[in-house]
């Protein structure tokens, strides 16, 4: 069962916290401007309007509340704001207000001129507008006519409460959420995205393994082999861009592949930044699951990279980076990494600390963003 805290009042109090600026500035336009809110999904674009709704009941008219894709079905739910002041009843001193959340959904171009009208109109109709997006909204009328609002991540301490708050729900040991809270912290503080990297972690994780129907369908293939030498790979994509395409780039998807598609995953996101990549002999254990090549004016790299396919609650430990350095160093290897669908644990972090410019570990949380991130 999903742990969700989202509905809590704890929740709800460290959003009215961490936004507070962001509530005050809104709350500066209340009479007189439109805000567009921009800010990358998961960042808490939807909580934070529904925060300042629920603080201001009275300071409106009316509130109504749109999602994007209700509007592109039905049209006509701007109806009622595309009446003239006069022609509106029950109009006094206070104004109406109009939140549009997901504003990206309305890909109509007659609709989204509706909504400038609304922008431009609004203050000698009555009522503002508050519109979330998390693309830049290209056309120059809307932000000609509204104050422009870009949503940060959370802080180290925010993040801190966030971890502490949903371990206290799923009854987790503190020394494990202390491994945890290093490794989220550092990522980039997206809301969204911890609440998923806390459910992956701490959630209530059913059996680890490749069970889902579909990518079993369709993905189920014999995998790229290459002998110990070959020659360099250059259009990985074509082979793997469709099990990347298939989990939807959503990396709580990880759990559902098998060790062999996890490599190839992580292959096609090497791919994506422009290395070369080789896959090894899938049969084999000899301390490097891929083989990433770099060439530069400087010189060419090669990189040694150990995939682990690991459940969330077992970390990746001492051993198998040692046992990659010393691959590293037999073969001459440049660098190497290590990437897992886990974590690392404090003594495998100690030990690539002594070879910090020669070995790195990706973990979940890193992995998470290349995945969510095209390149």
């Amino acid at each position: 069962m999903k742990i969700d805290i989202t509905n809590s009042e704890e929740f709800k109090e460290l959003i009215q916290r961490t936004r507070a600026r962001e509530i005050h500035e809104l709350s500066q336009q209340r009479f007189w401007g439109h805000v567009v809110v921009y800010g990358e999904s998961g960042i808490g674009k939807t909580a934070l309007l529904q925060t300042f709704r629920d603080k201001n009941p009275v300071a409106y008219l009316g509130i109504t509340w749109l999602r994007g894709h209700e509007i592109e079905l039905d049209e006509s739910l701007l109806a009622p704001f595309l009446l003239s002041r006069l022609r509106r009843p029950g109009m006094n001193g206070f104004p109406e207000l109009v939140i549009i959340d997901d504003f990206d959904q309305i890909l109509s171009k007659p609709i989204r001129e509706k909504v400038a009208t609304m922008l431009k109109e609004g203050r000698h109709w009555g009522f503002r507008v508050i519109l979330s997006a998390k693309n830049q909204i290209n056309e120059k009328v809307f932000e000609s006519n509204a104050e422009v609002m870009r949503l940060r991540g959370l802080n180290a301490k925010e993040v801190d409460e966030l971890v502490e708050m949903y371990s206290v729900k799923a009854n987790e040991p503190p020394d494990r959420t202390f491994n945890l809270r290093g490794m989220i912290r550092a990522g980039n503080g997206n809301p969204g995205d911890i609440l998923t990297q806390l459910h992956y972690f701490l959630g209530e994780v059913p059996e680890f393994r490749y069970r889902n129907q579909i990518i079993i369908e369709e993905l189920e293939r014999p995998s790229i082999i290459l002998a110990d030498m070959p020659e360099i790979i250059t259009d990985l994509r074509f082979v793997n861009q469709r099990l990347l395409d298939r989990i939807g780039r959503k990396p709580e998807a990880i759990r559902h592949l098998t060790p062999r598609q996890f490599e190839e995953l992580v292959a096609e996101l090497y791919e994506e930044r422009g290395y070369h990549v080789q896959l090894t002999q899938q049969t084999r254990d000899g301390g490097k699951d891929l083989i990433i090549m770099n060439r530069s004016d400087i010189g060419n790299f090669m990189i040694y990279a150990e995939c682990k396919h690991y459940a969330p609650n077992r970390p990746v430990g001492v051993s198998v980076v040692s046992d990659l350095v010393g691959r590293m160093s037999a073969d001459r290897a440049t660098a190497g990494m290590v990437i897992t669908s886990s974590y690392f644990s404090p003594d495998a972090k100690v030990f690539q600390s002594k070879f910090e410019h020669q070995m790195s570990l990706i973990d979940f949380v890193t992995l998470s963003a290349w995945m969510k991130t095209k390149t």
